[in-house]
């Protein structure tokens, strides 16, 4: 015992404790952490970092609810593929946005509505000019006008009045005038096919005689008629110039 006693050193003692305290080290670790011994309490600060957490190992689950605030992400770190679009609720500008839109395509659908009323009036009611110069002794009718029913032709007879005369297309028609230089009115109740309406017979007046028609069929179809003539005896139309002519008639049709 004695010569132990006398060997023992400082060293010896100091090597002989840390072999104990690594075997037990050893030891406890062998033994195991009791389950929920290490909490926030025994970490360091800042001892566990990003490095050390496996990857989706801390799911939402894991955090307390409010525990991540706009103060804990950082800037630019969420995009759109991480936010859940239907968890978010309607923006006060957005909604407002979503009624200027709505009104937007109302007033689009409005444009196209009047849109399509104005191509509807442009097929349905139509205006054609009518303009027919002739030589005198002209020996054939030339159509004037010629739609909704409503057949206007006319020709430069020799010394004679111009013949101005209405066809109709549809049985049953209806089709009167009015001479503005004596008031005269000339109608027919029952305009067939085939029948020639004289529209200026016993109306020369003067230089120029002007005529008010209206045309009307059974299929709901109207000719409204507004024209003057200038008849070879009276004439010749535009005097003077290279338009000269013997016979003129001139004026518009108005169909619906």
């Amino acid at each position: 015992m004695k010569k132990i006693h006398k060997r023992l050193t400082y060293a010896n003692v100091m090597s002989s404790i840390a072999v104990f305290l690594v075997l037990g080290g050893a030891t406890a670790l062998a033994a195991g952490l009791a389950k929920n011994s290490v909490g926030s309490k025994q970490l360091k600060k800042n001892a566990v970092t990003a490095a050390k957490i496996k990857k989706n190992a801390v799911t939402g689950a894991k955090i307390a609810g409010s525990a991540v605030d706009g103060s804990k992400v950082k800037d630019g770190s969420l995009t759109g593929a991480d936010i859940n679009l239907g968890s978010l609720g309607t923006v006060p500008s957005a909604d407002k946005a979503k009624t200027a839109d709505s009104a937007g395509s109302a007033n689009t659908a409005n444009t196209a509505n009047s849109a399509k009323t104005a191509d509807t009036a442009s097929k349905t009611n139509q205006i054609a000019h009518i303009f027919y110069t002739a030589p005198e002794g002209s020996g054939t009718h030339t159509i004037l006008s010629d739609y909704n029913g409503l057949t206007i032709k006319a020709k430069c007879p020799t010394g004679e009045d111009i013949e101005l005369e209405a066809e109709t297309s549809v049985n049953h028609a209806l089709i009167d005038v009015v001479t503005a230089q004596d008031n005269d009115y000339e109608y027919d109740e029952d305009f067939e096919t085939g029948e020639a309406f004289d529209l200026d017979e016993g109306h020369s007046e003067g230089f120029t005689e002007m005529y008010t028609a209206q045309y009307t069929n059974p299929n709901g179809q109207d000719v409204a008629l507004i024209i003057h003539d200038v008849d070879a005896g009276d004439g010749p139309a535009f005097p003077g110039t290279p338009q000269e002519s013997d016979c003129l008639v001139s004026g518009f049709a108005f169909g619906s």
